[in-house]
């Protein structure tokens, strides 16, 4: 099984290089191609095309951008694409996420020169990103309108994100960008009326202060 995923992924690896590099072929040419795809050949393309992050990431947008962890994951992860932030994902997500990509770079071919962290490289990684990753909400939250829509549509990609972690100045940006990277990972969105109740809701809770 992990001979047939490592020839799977570096096929489908060679596959969108190849792909950006040539030139757009004829209708008819891209007709025949599209035929002797199966359907895991179509799945596996498609997963190649949205899974890197968005371009525009610096080491210097990153939280704490001096410490080992941030100058890792910028020395490391930027080989293949452009940095993500650690609020990509949650602390209980990003050690299976960090594993498979670290899987993807053991198994690309040497000729690439992609240099892999060490054991020691990777703890500082993942540590680095699990304590900056995404604050996730606990299970009381508050009601009201919009609430449902909350739990429903922004547990599609990732675990639910503390409505406190953004502002309610900074909601309507980020919710944009949410918005833009389903629709890029063809991931149902809301409708209107969900949309305007959901970010009524997250700048309403945002704004109430933090009890301690």
């Amino acid at each position: 099984m992990r001979v047939s995923l490592r020839v799977l992924s570096l096929t489908a690896f060679a596959a969108v290089a190849a792909c950006r590099q040539a030139p757009a072929p004829s209708n008819a040419a891209a007709t025949d191609v599209a035929a002797a795809q199966t359907p895991n050949d179509r799945l596996l393309l498609a997963a190649a095309e949205v899974a890197l992050p968005p371009a525009g990431l610096n080491v210097a947008d990153l939280p704490e951008p001096g410490s080992q962890g941030a100058q890792l994951l910028g020395r490391y992860c930027a080989q293949c694409h452009s940095l993500p932030t650690p609020t990509a994902h949650s602390a209980t997500d990003w050690p299976g996420v960090a594993r498979r990509m670290w899987l993807r770079m053991d198994w690309l071919p040497a000729s690439l020169g992609v240099k892999a962290p060490t054991l020691a490289e990777r703890f500082t990684i993942l540590d680095y990103l699990t304590t900056n990753g995404l604050k996730v909400s606990g299970s009381n939250l508050p009601a009201g309108r919009g609430r449902e829509e909350f739990s429903l549509i922004c547990s599609r990609c990732h675990a639910l994100p503390d409505p406190r972690v953004h502002s309610p100045d900074d909601w309507p940006t980020v919710f944009s960008r949410m918005e833009r990277n389903m629709e890029r990972m063809k991931v149902a969105g809301p409708t209107s009326e969900q949309a305007s109740d959901l970010l009524m809701y997250l700048q309403r809770v945002s704004a109430r202060p933090r009890h301690t």
